[in-house]
Order: structure tokens, then sequence, then C-alpha cells
């Protein structure tokens, strides 16, 4: 609950919003003991809430200490007890030993116990390396590995026969390999190996390249040029350090990303991973946007996820002060598009690529636009895609996953300046979690590069950034700020 900056609110019954996600708020429910019916609220009503809700935890494990520690040894007990699967094995031959990495720290900070094998071995009908890991089931939190290593198949749930889907309250898949792109193989028998304890999941990098498959290469290669070297490129995508091997020079990419005063998440996680692997970049707002002359200032725009209306108009006039009203308008779509026919690049993300269709006068065409959500829901899947040889794919597999949650998807003229970069396939497109309507994803762009003048507008009908986890796409999503052709 909100009070609007320390304004009190009055707030009626009726007006208590009954589509809350997961339960209804006018009725009691297990996850909602006692329904609040309305009134005002206060500032202090939220700090209140707070401290009662964290005294009545304190007070319950205090006087059911012995309950909470029998019931943890139960669960603990249930879970080592468990046979099927035997484990999960984490072949050492990845595509991307950053984002394995990143994904055996996660699992480690949750108590996952994790080990690794001093010597090759056979699991199933597969080899494994020396060096791969190996995480059994027989351990106290074997439940939270598996959640979040397996494929989720989420329930067709509906309002009501016939009717809409029922809106989950976040969304429905969290398999972390399809996210970051890392080969984890499920094993349902128990096997020899000769294990340890895991300490440290960095793997040995290959001298002389940084590999495009590799997400710490673009740590390396920013960090490179913060220090003042020079970096190259080959045509495989891989970055080296030198002109051999008939390697190209690439330039340290200026980057702006737009920030509009209706603030958005996905602005926040953008930043945040620019930060992470040492991008430079500026912040830039509707008056740095529409004051223009962008090319003597970036290389690159980048637009976080949000509603195209925000981009278009943001806040009403008088809805705050002048300062922070309006957004883009008619004015900045023709500033991003001089910018694009330049040589800059414009990438926009998820949500925002609608706005670019429209304003920018872009020939593809958002094939969702329309279609109920009867017809089609996809609240947060990982869906299945192929990906074309293109500057954005270096580094990429042929097929992969991504991150799909409430997106476009885009139909591209066969003829033109625009080209589908990754499209779904025409069957079987769910990879984990829920997708009604698969069909009209058939063959319609998740990417798209629309050539402008000597630049790009770049188009993800997705997250490639999704919440800092998507490592998998985000490769695609650091080439479109370094466009090597």
């Amino acid at each position: 609950a909100s009070a609007r900056l320390a304004t009190p609110i009055t707030v009626k019954p009726e007006d208590i919003n009954r589509t809350a996600l997961g339960y209804d708020p006018h009725q009691r429910s297990w996850n909602y003991l006692e329904p609040w019916l309305g009134g005002e609220w206060h500032v202090g009503d939220i700090v209140k809430d707070q401290l009662i809700t964290m005294e009545s935890c304190l007070y319950q494990a205090a006087v059911r200490r012995e309950d909470l520690l029998k019931y943890f040894y139960t669960v603990g007990t249930r879970a080592v007890a468990k046979t099927a699967p035997y484990a999960f094995v984490i072949s050492a031959d990845q595509r991307d030993p950053g984002a394995t990495k990143i994904l055996m720290e996660t699992l480690s900070f949750g108590m996952v116990e994790i080990d690794r094998a001093s010597a090759a071995f056979t699991a199933g009908s597969q080899k494994y390396p020396t060096g791969s890991l190996v995480i059994r089931m027989q351990q106290p939190y074997s439940a939270f590995a598996k959640t979040l290593l397996e494929r989720q198949n989420y329930p067709d749930l509906r309002l009501y026969p016939g009717g809409p889907p029922k809106r989950p309250y976040d969304v429905t898949a969290q398999t972390l390999p399809l996210l970051m792109g890392v080969a984890v193989d499920t094993i349902e028998q128990p096997f020899e190996a000769q294990l340890s304890a895991a300490r440290d999941f960095t793997s040995v990098k290959r001298a002389g390249t940084l590999s495009a498959s590799d997400t710490d290469s673009w740590r390396a290669v920013n960090d490179a040029w913060k220090r003042g070297r020079s970096v190259y490129r080959e045509t495989s995508g891989d970055f080296r350090f030198d002109a051999s091997n008939g390697a190209r020079k690439v330039k340290q990419p200026r980057v702006a990303l737009y920030k509009s005063y209706m603030p958005s998440m996905d602005e926040g996680w953008t930043r945040w991973m620019l930060d992470n692997f040492g991008f430079r970049y500026e912040s830039v707002y509707n008056k740095d946007i529409l004051a223009g002359s962008l090319n003597e200032r970036f290389d690159v725009i980048v637009f976080p996820e949000m509603q195209p209306a925000t981009i278009q108009s943001g806040h009403k006039p008088g809805a705050m002060p002048d300062e922070y009203t309006g957004g883009l308008g008619d004015k900045g779509a023709e500033a991003l598009k001089a910018f694009a026919a330049k040589g800059g690049t414009v990438v926009f993300l998820n949500d925002s690529s609608e706005w670019a269709a429209h304003h920018l006068g872009l020939a593809v065409k958002n094939a969702l636009s329309g279609v109920s959500n009867r017809e089609f829901y996809a609240p947060g899947s990982l869906l299945n895609a192929r990906g074309e040889q293109h500057p954005l794919t270096l580094g990429m597999p042929t097929d992969f996953t991504v991150w799909f949650e409430s997106s476009p998807a885009f139909e591209v003229p066969v003829s033109g300046t625009d080209r589908a970069v990754v499209t779904y396939p025409d069957s079987k497109v769910l990879a984990s979690g829920w997708l009604l309507g698969e069909k009209y994803l058939f063959r319609k762009a998740a990417v798209v590069d629309s050539a402008m003048g000597s630049g790009h507008v770049i188009l993800f009908a997705i997250r490639p950034q999704y919440r800092a986890q998507s490592y998998l796409t985000l490769k695609m999503f650091f080439n479109s700020l370094v466009y090597f052709e």
C-alpha cells in the first residue's frame, strides 16, 4: 500500500482492486487472513504493518522454537531420503563458463552441495570429463536445486471454464540453465564417480582470445578499454588484444540509457547489468533526446522495457511539475531517426519495441496486437527460438531459449530493410512455463534489425537481460551495443 509521499489517502471498499494476483482482497483466504475493508491509510500504517509482521514472526519463533527445529529436521530428513532423480550433472565442457560460474554460485549461496569429479566418469549413457560438477539430490536443499534446474510445466488455469487465464502472482518459469545457457543433465539412476566438494567454480580460459560465447569476455573487454588497451574482434565474434587472425579493431561504444520520469524497473536492471559488466554509459532524459545532435555524444541509445505511452507522452501536464511531464512525442521520434540515419544504433527492449515499430516508421507489425488473453497468454515463460547468422548472434548457439513476458511478436516483410534475426519455430514453442495459443508465435520474429540510413534500429521483442538472469541472451544485447559488421 502507498500513502503517496506521506499524504494520507482514503480508500472505499468498492475501490479495492479485485484483480490482485494470487488472492481476492475482499475475501479471507489462507494467504490473506485479515482482509482490509478500506478507510484512511497513513504512512504510519505502513510502519505499523511491518512492525506487527516482524514481531509476530519473532514471537512465533521464540515460543515454538522446538517445533520449528523439529519441522526443519523433518524436511531435511525427507530431502535426504529422495531417490529420483539421482543427480544433476554439469559437464566441464560448457559454451559459457562465465554463466556456468554464476549458476553454480547461485546454487551454492542457497546451501546446495556441489561436487567436482577428479576423473572422467559415465552417468546414464553420457560420458563426462574431469572437472564436471555433480549435484546429488540426497541432500537437505535438493528441492531448491531441483526447482531452479528443471523445466516447469505450468497448468492451464482459468477463472472459469472457457474463461480468461487465472493470472499467476509472478512468472511461470524459473529454469536457470535455459536462462543462462548452461547444459545441465538430469540423471535418474545412481552412478559411480570420484567426487569431492567444489569450492571454486572459475574455469580456465583459453589463451590469446576471449570467446564470444563466454559472457565473462565482456568484462575483460570493458576492463581493457578502461585501461586504454585496443580491442579487436574476429569474424567468429571472439575478441583479441592484437590484430592477428584477421581481427578488426572495435571501439568502445558511447552508450546512452533512456530514463523516463515514469519509473521503469527494467531500466534499473539494465543499468545494473551495464555496471556489472563495466560498460561506460550515460542516463539520458526526454530533454536530452529532444535537443538533437545525438551523434555528437553517443553511438548507441538503449530504451529499456516500458509501455509505448510512457515513451510517447509520459506524465500528463499537471500531474507533476512541468519539468517532469511529457514524453518524447513526434519530435523525439524524429531525433532518433536522424541519429540512426547518421550511423547510430537505437535499441528497444520488449514493450518499448512497439513504440519504435509505430513511431519510427518501421514496416514490422506486432502479430499479437488485438489478440485477447483467452487466445494467447504467456505471463513469463521460456520459449524456443532460432537465430540467424548475424552480428547480434555472435557467440550464440543456433537454437536457444528466450524470455517472453507479455511481449510483442513481430511480422517482418520478406523484402525491405527489416530483418528477422531471431524467430520462433512452427511447433513446440514452449520450453518452460505457461504458453496459451502458441500458434500465434509460429515463425514470428523475437529480434529484428531494421536498417535506417547508415545505422540500425534493433527491436528485442523479449527481455534479453531479464532480472540479471538471462545470461544466454544477454550476449545479444551486448552485441547490439558493439555492432560488429
